[in-house]
């Protein structure tokens, strides 16, 4: 695992020129049946981005607006995907919180929706078995159950949500 010399950077809603073709052979590396169209609208909801001491991206996190019918209220879904290698003891929790806290500040002036918090499916199985707390200490993230599928949601609810 190698986690020295990392960066973070804020991406939302800027250009990520020529790392674009990158991100999407790494999306399509960890989820095979990705189609193209889907890569390209991924590109346009990247938050944060993970690049190692060469400036390769190792790490992604997106986020886009969705109603969680079950829920009642609209949310920003995130996912991340960080590279195997770069996969660590808080390397996830880091960029979890860095997306949160970035949507946290924003959400507010982020378009007509109302938007109370995060959600996302956890897919690592490693994952799932590892990280069973009901609250994630650093990103606060709470445990509410399980998709179709089995994988685990988590929300987190922005500071002063209300829910309708």
């Amino acid at each position: 695992m190698e986690t020295r010399n990392i960066e973070f950077e804020n991406v939302w809603r800027k250009g990520v020129g020529e790392l674009r073709k990158e991100i999407i052979t790494i999306w399509k590396q960890y989820n095979p049946g990705l189609e193209e169209e889907k890569a390209n609208e991924r590109i346009g909801q990247l938050v944060f981005l993970i690049k190692n001491n060469m400036g390769q991206v190792v790490g992604i996190s997106t986020a886009y607006k969705a109603y969680i019918k079950q829920l009642k209220n609209y949310f920003y879904a995130i996912r991340l995907t960080i590279l195997p290698r770069y996969r660590g003891p808080g390397m996830a929790s880091a960029l979890i919180v860095k997306t949160r806290d970035f949507l946290e500040a924003i959400h507010k002036q982020d378009g007509p929706e109302r938007i109370i918090g995060m959600i996302t499916l956890v897919e690592n199985e490693e994952f799932k078995v590892a990280r069973r707390e009901a609250i994630w200490k650093a990103s606060q993230m709470v445990y509410i159950g399980n998709s179709s599928k089995g994988h685990h949601i988590r929300v987190y609810y922005f500071k002063g949500a209300t829910v309708i």
